[in-house]
């Protein structure tokens, strides 16, 4: 499956706010209204996986919520399954 397939099935679609080099850049509106960036570079056979939700605050401009994931390195066997399982929205218990 095309990774652009794959992300879409959890609501991201390309993102016009910047490139990044041999990389696809995603968004998605979470419900709650932040913002979730999703970047997903190939390098060699392996993907490096970035991901990071905003808030955009009226005069402070767009912050951080949280850690994120920043340079998780996943098999390219392994990438749609890892996909999967860590970009479904949170369900609320």
């Amino acid at each position: 499956m095309k990774l652009s397939d794959m992300v879409a099935q959890h609501g991201y679609q390309p993102s016009d706010l910047g490139e990044i080099h041999e990389a696809r850049l995603y968004e998605r509106r979470n419900l709650d209204g932040a913002l979730e960036l999703l970047c997903v570079q190939k390098i060699g056979n392996v993907f490096r996986v970035d991901r990071q939700a905003l808030a955009e605050f009226p005069g402070l401009g767009i912050l951080p919520l949280g850690e994120g994931v920043a340079n998780k390195i996943i098999p390219r066997d392994q990438l749609e399954g890892y996909l999967d399982a860590t970009l479904a929205p949170a369900i609320a218990a």
